[in-house]
């Protein structure tokens, strides 16, 4: 029952998210803010022109703190605007950190900055909308466009390389997050080129050589992002579904062993009856999870459910690892199956001993549904497909054996093994959740340079996904050191 409430609770979580949007700032605000800078820009000027450094770059300091008070809602609102100040102040930038420094060559970047923000605060104040909506686009997409632009291009049509670029502009706010969470350097990279690009593309007349240099450095920087390796495998889809199956075959096995000690075999069928209609519920459940998760993931949302589904099947793997852990011991199984059948047959209602499979089998397909939905937008169709088919093939072999043969499953080992994969699987559901939520912009990204980035094993290096899983690793230890020391207790009898 906690674990279904930990689902609801990390539903509702999601709705309550997608509710709670941050609110814009108003275009007249935008513009006075806008305005602001304008006048910095302007004092920067005059230091140039009086080749005062200091006022300079202390100029350059105020303009940077204003712009990061105010750069979410420009991109909001008008990501070309936003492009356009980006680069401006990058050209700043660039030119203050000239050695030696040149004050002709900052007066001339302060000056664009100048005529930039103007224009922009012009827009804003007057309500104008932005010239290109954002929309929503993978990288992969984005990588296809700057090629037409760049094709276009080279053909002397400039027009449709402007309006190609210009899907990208709009598209890059959409990607940005996703890009910085996992290369700063190539982020930063892309904001140069994307500013350089339209700065080219803009000019009278179009500065071909500069524009397809920046679109082309652009195209080469975004392509790794867009061939990105999928976090999950299919040993990871087969995995999920053979540990949760294994785990509900086990109990209907242990319910009927259980009947027939007892004296009550006749009374199989409701077993049978509760765990077909356990089944029945999951793929219900798993359906209706599924439309769910389809109407409210599109666009960023997306990382957002993914992230937050990820996080909750997290909570539910290690629950579940340290309840297998807590079973290995064999007279520790028996005892939990022996008490529960025992219940249902004590109220002398044969839909106790239905409903007793009935919840054992929910409760596994009810979890392997949350798993596969935090697992589904990082695995490809074919991997998902694959696995699950795998894991289904040998679940059936494994209920031949068990059912119809008699086999018994060494159940120490099994809960072992269960037991790290489940860990496993755990600690990469951890990594890829908070790293969606990095992309969706929940959680900052703190990055650590010389951190590795493995997907296959949920690591990225960031301080908010590594010290978790560093966390969870000091606590696995702990845990199975102290339920070594409960086996090793002389109330224990020795596991077989």
């Amino acid at each position: 029952m906690h674990k279904h409430v930990l689902v609801l609770v990390g539903l509702m979580l999601a709705v309550g998210l997608l509710a709670a949007r941050p609110v814009l700032a108003d275009e007249p605000a935008l513009a006075g803010k806008l305005q602001q800078m304008a006048h910095i820009a302007h004092e920067g000027v005059e230091a140039a022109e009086h080749n005062n450094p200091e006022l300079m770059q202390l100029e350059y300091t105020e303009l940077h703190e204003l712009w990061e008070n105010i750069e979410d809602d420009v991109k909001a609102q008008n990501p070309t605007a936003y492009v356009e100040l980006e680069s401006a102040l990058d050209g700043v930038k660039e030119a203050l950190a000239a050695q030696p420094l040149d004050p002709a060559a900052v007066e001339q970047a302060y000056d664009h900055l100048l005529a930039e923000t103007n224009e922009v605060a012009a827009k804003f104040g007057g309500g104008e909308v932005a010239p290109v909506a954002a929309i929503e686009a993978t990288p992969a997409e984005l990588v296809n466009w700057l090629g037409a632009a760049e094709s276009a291009l080279a053909n002397g049509d400039t027009e449709t390389a402007n309006a190609q670029f210009a899907q990208v502009v709009a598209a890059w706010p959409g990607v940005e997050g996703a890009i910085a969470a996992r290369s700063q350097d190539a982020y930063t990279a892309i904001e140069t080129h994307l500013g350089r690009a339209l700065a080219a593309l803009r000019a009278e007349p179009v500065d071909q050589a500069a524009a397809a240099t920046a679109l082309e450095e652009l195209r080469v920087t975004l392509s790794p992002f867009a061939v990105a390796p999928a976090a999950y495998t299919m040993f990871d889809a087969a995995a999920i579904i053979l540990r949760e199956g294994l785990e509900a075959l086990l109990i209907i096995v242990a319910l009927l062993a259980f009947l027939n000690r007892s004296g009550n075999g006749h009374r199989r069928g409701w077993i049978w009856l509760g765990g077909g209609a356990g089944v029945l519920a999951s793929i219900v459940a798993a359906f209706g999870l599924q439309a769910l998760f389809n109407q409210v993931s599109a666009g960023q949302n997306r990382e957002l459910i993914e992230g937050i589904t990820g996080l909750v099947a997290a909570v539910l793997l290690f629950y579940v690892s340290y309840w297998l852990h807590s079973k290995s011991n064999l007279s520790a199984w028996r005892k939990y199956i022996d008490e529960r059948t025992s219940q249902a047959l004590a109220r002398g209602s044969l839909w106790g001993l239905a409903l007793l499979a009935f919840l054992a089998v929910f409760r596994e397909g009810a979890e392997t549904a949350v798993f596969y939905l935090g697992m589904a937008p990082s695995i490809s169709v074919s991997n998902l497909v694959s696995g699950i088919a795998l894991g289904v093939g040998v679940l059936a072999v494994a209920a031949v054996l068990m059912l119809w043969l008699g086999v018994k499953l060494p159940l120490r080992l099994f809960f072992r093994v269960a037991g790290l994969l489940v860990f496993y699987l755990g600690f990469k559901f951890v990594g890829h959740g908070i790293h969606a939520l990095q992309i969706a912009g929940v959680l900052p990204a703190s990055l650590i340079s010389l951190a590795p980035t493995i997907p296959a094993i949920g690591i990225y290096p960031t301080w908010e996904s590594l010290v978790p899983q560093l966390v969870l690793l000091a606590v696995a230890a702990i845990v199975l050191v102290l339920l070594r020391q409960q086996e090793q207790s002389p109330r224990n009898a020795p596991a077989t």
